[in-house]
């Protein structure tokens, strides 16, 4: 797929207000210029949920993608990798996906949160629950096999994330999970199609890909990886997971570059991902 990158400035057309940080605060709910009337919890880093407690930008430009293109989630398998609140996959069901597993390889509580925002929003009629099934899997990367509700789940037709690649320590990790997921489900080193890759009115016959990046350019540079070294307003840590992916058997192609701010320090890259 051809790399494309915004030409201008664009304010993302999903956002999120500024959430209260506790646990058991009242949630509010997405501001919808998408309509998806999405309600979710995110307490922040307080409580002990890190960074999968904030909705992060990628998680934005990752739902107004979809939701520009929901024939990507429409009626189809899906799991979201790193979800913390569980805001990507939590819109996936809205717009339609059969079925969709969050996980997440964080603290107990965080996976408690994304549960309890799933569930908000089948009992607010945001998600359809006689269309479509969530659920929710502890999952962390470097274990030996996922994790007994993804086996049961598999195959998959879309395999999502957002902002889980911003630690570079993780990136094999990463990647070695993604390779697990497609490999349940057709698109890895062996294994049979799954059943959705021999329907003629089906997605192109294969489980895609597509994870969403924000560039922390400030943050790359302080840790001594230089600053706009491969273009203004590009981390470096972009360009060493697409390297690490490459190692591990993978292709990245970059769908899309969001710049969210003027300066151009705050941008959101959405790649897909495939076998080599």
């Amino acid at each position: 797929m051809r790399a494309a990158s915004a030409a201008a400035a664009l304010a993302p057309a999903v956002s999120f207000p500024r959430h209260r940080r506790r646990r058991g605060a009242p949630p509010v709910a997405a501001r919808a210029s998408d309509n998806l009337g999405l309600t979710l919890e995110a307490p922040g880093w307080s409580g002990g949920y890190g960074t999968g407690g904030r909705v992060w930008l990628s998680s934005d430009v990752l739902i107004e993608f979809l939701r520009e293109n929901d024939d990507v989630v429409r009626d189809a398998s899906v799991v979201e990798l790193g979800s913390g609140t569980g805001a990507v996959g939590i819109a996936a069901a809205a717009l339609g996906a059969r079925s969709v597993i969050l996980s997440d390889g964080g603290s107990d509580s965080l996976v408690r949160l994304a549960k309890d925002n799933a569930s908000r929003n089948v009992a607010s009629g945001a998600i359809d629950g006689a269309k479509t099934t969530i659920d929710v899997a502890a999952y962390r990367w470097n274990d030996a096999a996922p994790p007994a509700e993804m086996l049961a789940a598999a195959p998959f037709d879309v395999i999502l994330g957002s902002d889980c690649t911003y630690s570079v320590s993780s990136h094999g990790a990463l990647c070695d999970a993604v390779k697990a997921l497609l490999a349940l489900s057709g698109g890895g080193d062996g294994g049979e199609a799954s059943e959705s890759e021999n329907d003629d009115d089906g997605g192109g016959g294969r489980c895609r890909v597509i994870l969403g990046h924000q560039h922390r350019t400030l943050p790359a540079f302080l840790a001594g990886r230089g600053f706009a070294v491969n273009g203004w307003g590009r981390d470096p840590h972009l360009d060493m997971f697409v390297k690490t992916a490459r190692e591990r058997g993978l292709v990245a192609n970059e769908i899309q570059t969001t710049k969210l701010r003027w300066h151009g320090l705050l941008n959101v890259t959405l790649l897909e991902l495939t076998i080599a």
